[in-house]
């Protein structure tokens, strides 16, 4: 057997290390301009405000003549984008301890204690009072008062109310419901048929929509303590069946502007097609309510409704 003379001696061997021994890089540093557009999105809900937004300005579009006023347009979306911004901090606000104990809100900058509570709610009232402000004086007076009845509805009896009733859903559903009217005001000062129509749309759409997420999210919501229809109804079949239910009303409430004769053809017919697509969606969901057909019901709605409201623009009369 081979050995080692005195003049020869062996090489060294590289050290072997584990793999956790070696140092993990160092996290990027985000820059602090990114940072803080992050904390206000997540503050107001960027999304939810999005889609206050869309269907403002879809009320704008339905109720403003041809061609399109597009300042008055801006004027409303701008309005409605400050009180959607104050309800979004406020309801934050006044549910951080609940928002801090479900998985799905923990994070949000007052819940996590990132951003005061106090100082929030100051740019929230200012929000609030600059955005019905500017809607009273760039679009009209009628616009200030939906958005301002908008934002009671929301913080001061939909937020208290998810701790106490169930029927938080419902009322929630109204200042859901309320922006294309917001909208629609702002381009023609009025109220009638075609905003009711607007605010039908929007509060049946919602309760499916609601139902869904409260589905998927019903333990969170049962660990902070809200009373939600998922919560007290231990078996489901309620809100299933309200699932179900809310989903028809809202297929036929979509076909009203075949009756009224206020829309073209092609969108009787993609507002059928949409409808019945979203009713099978609700009644799986119903014959078997589990996270898949909840999440499944829940792409449907967001699928649902900027289709059918895009629809409505593009052949409304």
């Amino acid at each position: 057997m081979k050995g080692f003379t005195h003049d020869q001696t062996p090489l060294p061997l590289p050290a072997v290390t584990s793999r956790s021994a070696i140092p993990a890089p160092a996290p990027r540093a985000i820059p602090a301009p990114i940072r803080w557009w992050r904390e206000l999105a997540e503050l107001i809900k960027f999304r939810l405000t999005l889609l206050v937004l869309l269907t403002t300005l879809v009320g704008y579009c339905i109720g403003s003549a041809h061609p399109i006023d597009g300042l008055g347009a801006l004027h409303a979306v701008l309005g409605t984008a400050l009180v959607a911004a104050a309800a979004a901090i406020l309801n934050e606000v006044i549910e951080r301890r609940q928002d801090a104990q479900m998985i799905r809100t923990q994070n949000r900058p007052i819940a996590a204690g990132r951003v005061d509570g106090s100082h929030a709610a100051a740019a929230a009232v200012a929000c609030a009072l600059a955005g019905v402000s500017y809607l009273a004086l760039f679009a009209n007076v009628l616009a200030g008062l939906v958005a301002a009845a908008t934002l009671a509805t929301y913080v001061c009896l939909y937020t208290p109310l998810k701790l106490i009733s169930p029927w938080n859903t419902w009322v929630g559903a109204v200042s859901g419901a309320l922006p294309p009217v917001i909208g629609y005001a702002g381009a023609r000062n009025v109220l009638d048929g075609t905003a009711l129509f607007l605010f039908a749309i929007l509060f049946l759409w919602q309760m499916p929509h609601f139902f869904a997420i409260a589905w998927l999210y019903r333990n969170d919501y049962e660990k902070a303590g809200f009373r939600m229809l998922v919560v007290v109804d231990a078996t489901g079949r309620k809100l299933t069946s309200q699932t179900v239910f809310f989903t028809a009303l809202l297929f036929l409430a979509s076909l009203w502007p075949m009756v009224a004769g206020t829309a073209a053809l092609p969108y009787t017919i993609g507002a059928a097609i949409l409808g019945l697509l979203f009713l099978w969606s609700a009644v799986r969901f119903h014959n078997k309510p589990n996270r898949t057909t909840a999440r499944g019901l829940f792409f449907s709605s967001i699928a649902y409704l900027p289709l059918l409201l895009g629809l409505l623009v593009l052949f409304w009369r």
